[in-house]
């Protein structure tokens, strides 16, 4: 299978979309709270601040959506930033089995 940087991209995407899915999951089933750890995984939850008080369903999806598109877009810049280095290990170990 060879690495493409759409396919790159794309699994940065939803690795940034999969990781606050499963803190979100773990925070509802066991009530477990955020921490350092979480902030470091979900970046953009601190969006998230914004739901204290009372809020309509609508604005907490709308506010939730955001933070998961933001961090969506936060992950896909870190792998944007890593393709170049990925490229250069890929390269360099293509070059030293051939």
């Amino acid at each position: 299978m060879k690495l493409t940087f759409s396919k790159w991209l794309l699994w940065w995407g939803a690795l940034g979309l999969v990781a606050p899915a499963v803190l979100l999951l773990r925070w509802k089933l066991f009530g477990a709270m955020f921490g350092h750890f979480e902030a470091i995984v979900w970046p953009s939850s601190i969006f998230t601040m914004v739901l204290e008080g009372s809020h309509s369903t609508f604005e907490i999806l709308i506010v939730y959506a955001i933070a998961l598109f933001a961090n969506m877009l936060l992950y896909s810049v870190a792998g944007l930033l890593a393709w170049p280095i990925i490229r250069l290990v890929f390269r360099r170990r293509a070059h030293t089995h051939a």
